[in-house]
């Protein structure tokens, strides 16, 4: 054993450099097994992930806290981790805001690997992609803005990259070259989300929160809602309605 690694190894666990992240508000840090358990993480990502503090993070998963369409694709990107035993950096992904507002990050995750060498899970930092870049200079970042600001209305994609000086084609490959997805899926799913909070929080009629969320077809809302949540609207209040007021 050299002498880094001895050293390590009499560091206690309770008491890791990892600590160091609870005091960089603006990075988010989580440890997860190679099933996909989260196993440690700071106070920065338990807040995003709906947690009161750290401490309840160990032995959730990533299904039980993000909409479906994220944690399929966080887990995805996980096993390409694993399985390479190799980094997957600057990923450009939607992760959820403290409000529970899809914003854009950037995520680094880094295999672990045991002392057989063998891989045994990851670890990963996130940070507000839009934060770390001057943004507001940038037209790209202004539709993203333009879009939070309007979501109710009936916005036109067509129309948006006008009034930003692109053509259609133009937005269309500039936000899916930065965001990896169109400006319509950001939308649908910006909507989705606000509604979810919507039905947690009150006991509005869903056809009310639907149309107020932008959706102007209910059936509409009801299929973009369970893609992406794994259930109906309804099924979905059902289940968190109920504890939000129990708590």
């Amino acid at each position: 054993m050299n002498l880094p690694d001895e050293w390590f190894s009499r560091l206690d666990p309770k008491r890791s450099p990892s600590r160091l992240f609870d005091y960089m508000p603006n990075v988010m840090y989580f440890v997860k097994s190679r099933e996909g358990v989260i196993m440690n993480g700071n106070q920065a990502f338990a807040e995003h992930c709906g947690c009161r503090s750290a401490q309840e993070l160990p032995g959730k998963s990533d299904h039980a806290i993000f909409p479906p369409y994220m944690a399929e694709k966080f887990r995805r990107d996980d096993e390409t981790v694993m399985s390479q035993a190799s980094p997957l950096l600057n990923l450009v992904e939607l992760f959820p805001t403290r409000e529970g507002l899809p914003e854009w990050f950037i995520t680094q995750k880094l295999p672990l690997f045991d002392l057989d060498g063998e891989v045994c899970g990851l670890c990963g930092i996130v940070q507000s992609y839009e934060r770390m870049l001057d943004h507001p200079e940038q037209p790209i970042f202004q539709v993203v803005e333009y879009i939070r600001a309007n979501y109710a209305e009936p916005l036109s994609i067509p129309d948006i990259a006008t009034r930003f000086g692109f053509s259609q084609r133009q937005l269309e490959r500039r936000f899916g070259d930065t965001f990896r997805a169109s400006p319509s899926q950001y939308l649908i799913r910006l909507r989705v989300l606000i509604a979810s909070d919507r039905l947690k929080e009150s006991n509005e009629p869903i056809s009310d929160i639907a149309l107020d969320c932008g959706f102007y077809d209910h059936s509409s809302f009801i299929r973009h809602f369970k893609r992406m949540m794994g259930m109906t609207p309804l099924a979905y209040r059902k289940q968190h309605y109920a504890d939000t007021y129990r708590e």
